[in-house]
């Protein structure tokens, strides 16, 4: 008797409770649409090495074609130091981008020496160095002085040593920012003659002939090699 008695009150209380509320409707949430990310390109050409380079040293025929378009690229007989060397030019009809390659072998095996250079160059170096820059604008992305060839030779105003500066590849580095200087057309011959007189003479860009004449950046250039 006793279990029959619980067992009546249990379904009594279940008869008599009240049903459970109803849960809440869920608040319809709208997600605010989120602005499309637009990601920063830059536009600039980048003489500089490493990643943010237009041209770097893993860099191949067949990838330089996939990045510019095959039609963009040209091979041309090109002066190299005492002769002429095949190059493989990038944009060969826009002066403003036009860059000229040299290769370990020929036209492949990673580039040498690449170079931009002409009035029209819009291809920027590292500290914003450009086409034009003059002496006080290259020292001072160096950090300091630096030395260049005289103008006299095939060599003429090649910058030969950045005398340990900014602009100077480390130690284990495969890759060195390089630049070729040019004299103004204008320049007076008494400011001309003092670099121009030996062929072999380097100068350093501080010296008083050198400060006196001048000169500009005429191209811009990357130089890789093997560090070992």
């Amino acid at each position: 008797m006793l279990l029959a008695s619980i067992g009546a009150l249990a379904l009594a209380a279940c008869q008599d409770a009240a049903p459970p509320a109803a849960a809440p409707e869920a608040e319809t949430v709208v997600a605010a649409e989120e602005e499309p990310v637009t990601e920063t390109v830059s536009l600039l050409a980048k003489m500089v090495c490493g990643a943010d380079g237009f041209i770097r040293q893993d860099a191949t025929r067949e990838s330089l074609a996939q990045t510019f378009g095959a039609e963009n690229l040209v091979e041309e007989e090109l002066a190299w130091v005492d002769s002429a060397e095949t190059a493989l030019v990038l944009f060969p009809d826009e002066p403003a981008m036009r860059t000229e390659m040299f290769w370990l072998d020929k036209t492949s095996g990673g580039p040498r020496y690449v170079s931009a250079g002409g009035a029209q160059s819009q291809w920027i170096g590292p500290g914003g160095l450009f086409v034009g820059a003059g002496l006080a604008d290259v020292e001072a992305a160096n950090g300091g002085p630096f030395e260049l060839m005289g103008f006299q030779n095939h060599n003429a105003g090649e910058v030969t040593d950045w005398l340990g500066g900014a602009l100077a590849a480390k130690p284990g580095e495969t890759c060195e920012f390089a630049m070729v200087m040019a004299l103004s057309p204008d320049a007076a011959s008494e400011v001309v003659v003092p670099v121009s007189g030996d062929p072999e003479k380097v100068y350093r860009s501080d010296s008083p002939e050198m400060r006196a004449a001048n000169p500009s950046a005429d191209a811009l250039a990357l130089q890789f090699f093997d560090p070992s």
